[in-house]
């Protein structure tokens, strides 16, 4: 992706804004920091990856947007990835639950569920997509 603008150079002291507005934040079960900011390096082509775990019966489209408004002007820019777990694709959380940082941990319980789940399920797509690979290179496919 070729960006407009760097994400600020303050970006890691925003943060616990973020946390804070997240944790206060009804709707929200658990949430993770993923990609770049996790290891603290910053580069031309970053962004700001979140992750979000929402309550049973939550209208994600309309909390990713109020949520989105809110993180935008905490960090001062528009460069945030929100990912909703509760409706992400498998390979995608599992990548965030392997490199993830905890913000906000309101049901510790089922977060550990919930990457105990995402593992297990990946660990078992997997194995079926490595055979499926399998079979079909060896047909000369």
């Amino acid at each position: 992706m070729i960006k407009d603008k760097k994400l600020p150079e303050n970006i890691l002291n925003l943060l616990p804004q973020a946390n804070k507005f997240l944790e206060n934040y009804p709707k929200v079960v658990f949430a993770y920091l993923f990609g770049s900011l996790t290891k603290g390096k910053i580069n031309p082509l970053s962004d700001i990856d979140i992750a979000i775990y929402f309550k049973k019966g939550t209208n994600f489209t309309r909390e990713k947007m109020v949520i989105l408004k809110e993180l935008i002007d905490i960090f001062g820019t528009d460069e945030i990835d929100l990912v909703i777990l509760n409706v992400a694709p498998l390979t995608l959380r599992a990548r965030i639950v392997k490199n993830k940082k905890i913000l906000v941990d309101k049901d510790p319980f089922l977060r550990h569920s919930f990457e105990s789940l995402v593992l297990r399920e990946y660990f078992d797509f997997s194995k079926k997509e490595e055979d499926i690979f399998k079979r079909r290179f060896s047909l000369g496919r």
